[in-house]
């Protein structure tokens, strides 16, 4: 295998975890610590568009590495991390209808969603680390 084309995987992968950590670790906790409801509502409805469509950026780049240079069962697991990330954003204006409207039990429901939709990706770019690390 050629060491670049894994180091370019194992890139991607990684760079997914970077942004997921610094949005769960680092972004997340504060928002609501430092601003009030209004505009940490604001701040989020403009960070989720871009983190999951920058997510979604990286996996496609994931998907095509794997395609051009893997096996089948890596392109599947990038086909995973790029369902789940388009997923995560489509369901975005649906979660600020739901919050907005009050509709509290299917703004919980996206909200769940969003959460197992990230935990999935992070769970396959963890899998694709170390598979590929040890190929």
């Amino acid at each position: 295998m050629n060491i670049v084309v894994l180091s370019l995987l194992i890139l991607s992968y990684s760079l997914v975890l970077g942004i997921i950590f610094a949005q769960v670790l680092l972004t997340a906790p504060v928002v609501f610590k430092v601003l009030d409801d209004q505009n940490a509502s604001n701040f989020l409805r403009k960070i989720f568009p871009r983190y999951y469509l920058l997510i979604l950026l990286i996996a496609l780049v994931a998907l095509l590495i794997s395609y051009l240079f893997f096996k089948t069962i890596d392109v599947y697991f990038a086909l995973i991390a790029v369902a789940f990330a388009f997923i995560g954003y489509v369901i975005i204006p649906l979660t600020n209808i739901a919050r907005d409207r009050g509709w509290d039990k299917l703004f919980k429901f996206f909200h769940n969603l969003s959460v197992f939709n990230t935990l999935v990706i992070f769970i396959v770019s963890v899998v694709q680390i170390v598979r590929v690390t040890y190929l």
